[in-house]
């Protein structure tokens, strides 16, 4: 069963608001869940790194800790691909950086990563990469 073109991009849509949403609630447990037991996280810093459930934990600890939160606005022109149990995806979108003042920075931003179908029927982030684009 081949999983189709808009199905594929509303998956990868609602992947990246949850895990946005956990972002904005400082939840790490709740963001460790998203990943499979073995997924991958790399960041747009050179530092910002892991792979598994201990080392992710590790990570949203840290990046909980920073006096803002992260988030995106929406992501087009979004290309998703895959198969009933695997989907890539990559997209531009706009960093949202929010401070505790209310105040908001925003930039370029992108997106890239696998989903994967998981045991209980939940697609879970394989890979997850953000990163900023260079300026020329």
């Amino acid at each position: 069963m081949r999983v189709e073109r808009e199905t594929r991009r509303e998956i990868v849509k609602d992947a990246l608001r949850g895990f946005e949403a956990q972002l904005r609630l400082r939840n790490a447990e709740g963001a460790v869940a998203l990943f499979s037991a073995d997924g991958v996280l790399f960041g747009s810093e050179e530092h910002e790194s892991a792979t598994g459930v201990d080392e992710l934990r590790d990570f949203f600890s840290r990046l909980f800790a920073r006096p803002h939160t992260y988030g995106w606005s929406e992501f087009e022109p979004l290309h998703a691909g895959g198969s009933e149990r695997l989907l890539w995806f990559v997209a531009p979108t706009t960093v949202v950086v929010r401070r505790h003042d209310g105040s908001e920075q925003r930039a370029p931003y992108r997106v890239s990563g696998m989903l994967e179908l998981g045991r209980d029927g939940r697609w879970l982030f394989r890979l997850f990469n953000g990163s900023e684009p260079a300026t020329s």
